[in-house]
């Protein structure tokens, strides 16, 4: 007769779950229309790389970025950045051992060597995800030129490579 009792009681709770969630009305998503990227981009001043904040939440962030030249070597603790492609190219160096960096802030590290790195050529539409901890660094040859979205989403510390 309990676990009948058990039975009710928990079809009960689940019967009664959908209407403790349909009290609280959910927020709408956000949409950044292609032609709001082209115009923030657009607004972006010349420089070697340039970054427009598009949002922030709770462990996560998302940029637009221009880039006309390489950039520095980058490591990161707590954050696994995504790249998504909008238009350009360049060669992504991901991995292998950064020698020298320096700590800027907590859990940021610049600069240094890479040794062992792996080098993947990225283009429009490439989707890059480089894990929080692995060094990584965008080259540009000489004339080339890059946009693309920097999504970085804080990473649990189970998550995060050594």
């Amino acid at each position: 007769m309990a676990s009948m009792k058990n039975v009710v009681l928990l079809a009960g709770v689940l019967l009664s779950a959908p209407a403790v969630f349909a009290q609280r009305a959910s927020l709408p998503a956000t949409i950044i229309s292609a032609d709001r990227l082209r115009a923030i981009g657009d607004s972006l001043p010349p420089a070697a790389s340039r970054t427009a904040q598009l949002a922030r939440g709770s462990g996560y962030t998302y940029a637009l970025t221009h880039r006309d030249s390489s950039g520095g070597i980058e490591r990161h603790r707590d954050w696994t950045d995504v790249f998504v492609v909008e238009s350009g190219s360049a060669t992504m160096l991901t991995g292998g051992v950064n020698e020298g960096a320096q700590e800027t802030t907590s859990g940021e590290w610049r600069g240094g060597t890479l040794r062992g790195a792996t080098s993947a050529p990225i283009k429009v539409g490439d989707i890059v995800e480089v894990p929080a901890g692995t060094p990584h660094q965008m080259l540009l040859r000489s004339g080339e030129r890059i946009s693309y979205l920097a999504i970085k989403i804080a990473t649990a510390a189970a998550d995060r490579t050594p």
